[in-house]
């Protein structure tokens, strides 16, 4: 289940959102005949709003892998969701450190954003990122993508970060 390192608090919000996911699993399969929607949003809205507690962040985008991109699929924090999503990210593109965290597949922490240009332009104009996340989506042996956590403030996460977000984002994995 959780690693044995994850504070029992911690432990406990996970048991519940697995629990929650599993009755939206379940809810969509039982329609009575009617299509069944997709409870995918519903479930990942639900872990990174939890995980919000746990591991503070501004905002927080849900990357799907495909092929070599890295695609925009969901996210809490934005201004405007709907404008970002879509939108996508070479893995090969050295300008940002998203490619580090799928090549590694672990964690990764950018301690001061500066150091990469692609958090000065485009989508990240006036967004004021200064410490970034990146965490896995793993399920299994398939890695599904990626969690993007930002931060206005330099030099805020932590390892514990790390390891409390790779607890959250391997449910964000189970439900894609």
């Amino acid at each position: 289940m959780t690693n044995e390192s994850v504070p029992p608090l911690v432990r406990e919000r996970l048991t519940v959102l697995e629990q929650q996911i599993s009755t939206l699993a379940r809810a969509a399969e039982h329609g009575g005949g009617l299509p069944l929607p997709d409870t995918t949003p519903v479930a990942i809205q639900l872990v990174l709003r939890e995980m919000r507690h746990v591991v503070p962040y501004d905002s927080c985008s849900v990357q799907q892998l495909r092929g070599t991109r890295l695609v925009i699929i969901g996210g809490v924090g934005f201004a405007d969701l709907d404008v970002i999503l879509g939108e996508s990210f070479e893995v090969n593109n050295i300008e940002i450190p998203n490619g580090e965290v799928i090549y590694r597949r672990r964690p990764v922490v950018v301690g001061d954003t500066e150091q990469y240009r692609a958090f000065r332009r485009g989508l990240h104009v006036g967004v004021n990122i200064r410490s970034w996340l990146g965490v896995p989506l793993i399920k299994g042996d398939d890695l599904r993508g990626m969690l993007a956590l930002d931060k206005a403030e330099p030099d805020f996460y932590t390892p514990e970060h790390q390891r409390h977000a790779l607890e959250f984002a391997r449910l964000v994995a189970n439900a894609m």
